[in-house]
Order: C-alpha cells, then structure tokens, then sequence
C-alpha cells in the first residue's frame, strides 16, 4: 500500500489556496452553546497553553469530560479530548511493556473520543486523532499487527490529505514521518511507504509553519532513523536555540519540542547539547 501524497507543483497550489488556514490553537478550540461547557473548555485551553506535562493534560482532560457530559454530542469537544488523551499518553514513558500498556489506556480512551467525534462530524481533527491514538496504541505490538492497520490509517489520512492538509501546520507530514520513524524497516516494505516522499512532505510542513517547532522535531527524529544524523542534528539545533515565544499561540508545544530535541540530542549523540 503506498500512501497518496501530492508533490512538486500540485502542493504549492495548496499552500497557496490554504494559505493562513493552518488550524491554529484557536481555530481548533471547541465551541459551545452552552455557557458552563464553554468555561470548562476555555479551562482546559488555558491549562495547557503555557506548559504541557502529564500534571497539565490530566487538568485539561479533566475539564472536557465535564464538559462532555453537558454537552455530549459536540463532536469538537470530543477531537479535544482525543487529542489531549493521546498527548498525555505521548508524554507516559514508553520502554516496557508495563509502560505501553499504561499509555495504551489513554491512547483507546483517545481513539474512542476520535471515533465518536467521527460519527457525528467528519473532521480534519477527528480523522487525525483516529490515526494518532491507533497508531501510539500499537507501537508495542507484533510487526504483523502493525502492518494489519496501515490500510485503516491511509483511508483516514488521505481523507485529511484530500480535504484538510494544512491541519496543525502540517500534522499530516508529522503523522508519516513518526509512523516511520518508530516502525521496523519489514514494516516499511511491507506498507510500501516512501521514506522521500514523507521527508518532502515535512520539509513542506516546516514551509506552513516555520514556527512550529514540533515540525523541526520530527523531522529530526525521520533524519535520525533514515540514517542521516548530520541533518538530525542541525534540526535539533535550531530547536533547541529558538525562543518558544516565537510563535505564541503555540509556546507549550514549542517548549516540548525543545525538551524533546535536548533528550534526542543525548540519545543521538551520547552527549548532552551541544556537546558531539
């Protein structure tokens, strides 16, 4: 199975027609009729706008399943909580098997906020979410169980791809770029992926949104894996001396992509930043 992705001329068409609909924080905050779900969501919003940690997504966990509970069928409320869900999962550690299956109950309880969200809406976010928790849920699992899902994860992210490419600066390129990064090379071949093919799409991610520095990070971590830890670290690099406040909207995750590239940074070289 190879996944369809658009290139060259066809993508800057794209960028051009959603230029400035890149699905920014605000964008893809829910809305609610009513008054005390909105105060809860505008709550989870302001819990992890500076900081995201596990202490931070369980507050804002928290505050949207409250606010699911007024308001159960508001299938934004429900993208969030899938993606706060699969956030704080993504944030567990991930070593032993202990640990996947302590991140598995987040990553199921994201997966099923995504796909109830599906069923009411269909959505750039609902669809991604799908993929992510999915995805996160089988990390740990056999290569063949892995590569029993690609044909569920390629129908939802072409739909993203066909409608919606620009979601979370690029959350499609990132998507691909960490599927690949995690999975065995058999799965690979398996799947029929492209390594090229996902490492022009992140570089078109960083054109979105240069700012993003989640986007650095991925890319980083597909260079590392692909072989090319030159390249890996000279994006780490540009991580790691940004200021988070660059872009505002986004300083929580710019600050997790920079404790991210200082981790990998060790991981890749041995050595702490900037040591080689």
């Amino acid at each position: 199975m190879m996944v369809r992705m658009n290139t060259g001329a066809l993508f800057a068409l794209i960028l051009i027609l959603a230029a400035g609909s890149a699905h920014s924080r605000e964008q893809v905050k829910p809305k609610s009729e009513n008054p005390k779900a909105q105060d809860l969501i505008d709550r989870a919003w302001e819990v992890v706008a500076l900081d995201l940690t596990i202490e931070t997504a369980d507050k804002a966990i928290g505050y949207l399943e409250d606010a699911k509970k007024i308001d159960p069928d508001n299938p934004e409320i429900l993208v969030a909580l899938a993606d706060e869900c699969w956030q704080r999962g993504d944030l567990m550690p991930g070593k032993e098997k202990e640990d996947y299956e302590a991140r598995n109950v987040y990553f199921n309880k994201g997966l099923e906020a995504a796909d109830k969200a599906l069923s009411l809406k269909e959505t750039a976010g609902a669809h991604y979410w799908h993929c992510a928790n999915l995805a996160s849920s089988y990390e740990n699992r056999s290569v063949f169980a892995q590569a029993g899902i690609f044909l569920d994860l390629n129908k939802h992210m072409n739909w993203i791809e066909e409608n919606d490419i620009t979601y979370l600066y690029g959350g499609y390129a990132r998507f691909w770029g960490q599927v690949l990064s995690r999975i065995p090379d058999i799965v690979i071949k398996l799947t029929g992926q492209d390594p090229d093919q996902v490492y022009e799409q992140l570089e078109n991610a960083i054109r979105i949104e240069p700012r993003y520095l989640l986007n650095y990070a991925y890319q980083g971590e597909f260079l590392h894996r692909m072989g090319d830890d030159e390249k890996a670290l000279t994006a780490l690099k540009k991580i790691i001396e940004a200021d988070p406040g660059i872009f505002p909207e986004e300083i929580a995750k710019n600050k997790l992509a920079q404790k991210r590239a200082r981790e990998n940074w060790k991981d890749f070289t041995g050595k702490d930043y900037p040591a080689r």
